[in-house]
């Protein structure tokens, strides 16, 4: 999501703030993990980009979305990863009422919510939550809650939910994304959100920054075209690459006039 993680405050660009971006979140989603400092900094960012809480929300409705699609075809084992705080209908909750053998393993590099989230987690059968870097390909899929959980030598979903947003083209996201669908067996799949090169985006970094609010750390958004080569060697799942709104829509999402129109794209794809 293209909001700080570690923004400066407005008495000074060294100045650390409390505000989260996973509290923030969870504050437009109507959760119950975020305090007074993330919803200051939430309203904050309202002001500039009144849009983005909207498309928090529709990514995860996309989600659910998703998850419904992957355990309708066979999917029970899930890797959500850069998750965020596992709460207001998420993976887990989604997967298991369709099917209560799925497994569910949440991963998050911010070590601040791994009390909360474990707290959310807590009671649900084959779920966890593991503090690891998504970037340690092998770090992630060997942590030993991950094994506990998933059986990597069986098919799973691996869950990329904007984390590619915080992945500079230095860093080669396309390699990251290459080797964990090396490390997926055939019949698993991968999904993909990512924002694409928005201009109202752009916009809202800048009104932030000149209201002295913070600074927002660099963010790579990306086209279309460019999510649709993240998925180089696999088959795409109907209707392909689109806009978040169009992928699959169901009659209770939030309603948008010009869906075609949002800069934020995803896809499904399965390794054969």
């Amino acid at each position: 999501m293209a909001v700080p993680q570690q923004a400066a405050d407005s008495g000074g660009p060294d100045s650390p703030v409390l505000p989260n971006i996973a509290r923030i979140r969870n504050f437009w989603l109507n959760g119950s993990r975020h305090n007074g400092d993330d919803r200051e900094m939430a309203q904050r960012i309202e002001l500039c980009g009144p849009h983005i809480p909207y498309l928090v929300r529709a990514q995860r409705s996309l989600v659910r979305r998703q998850v419904r699609y992957l355990v309708t075809h066979g999917i029970t084992q899930f890797l959500d990863l850069g998750s965020g705080l596992p709460e207001s209908d998420y993976v887990h909750h989604v997967a298991q009422r369709l099917d209560p053998t799925c497994r569910v393993v949440y991963v998050d590099v911010d070590a601040s919510i791994e009390t909360d989230s474990k707290e959310l987690v807590a009671g649900a059968d084959n779920t966890a939550f593991v503090v690891a870097d998504c970037r340690d390909v092998d770090g992630v899929l060997e942590h030993p809650e991950v094994r506990a959980i998933c059986d990597t030598s069986r098919p799973f979903a691996v869950l990329m939910t904007e984390l590619l947003l915080h992945i500079p083209d230095e860093e080669d996201p396309a390699g990251l994304v290459a080797s964990y669908v090396d490390a997926m067996p055939s019949g698993s799949y991968l999904a993909i959100s990512h924002f694409g090169e928005d201009d109202r985006v752009l916009e809202g970094f800048q009104i932030f920054e000149g209201l002295r609010f913070g600074r927002f750390p660099a963010v790579s958004l990306r086209s279309r075209e460019q999510v649709e080569k993240l998925f180089a060697g696999l088959d795409l799942v109907d209707p392909g690459v689109v806009p978040v709104p169009l992928w699959r829509p169901e009659p209770d999402d939030e309603v948008l006039r010009n869906p075609s129109e949002v800069r934020m794209y995803t896809g499904l794809g399965r390794k054969d």
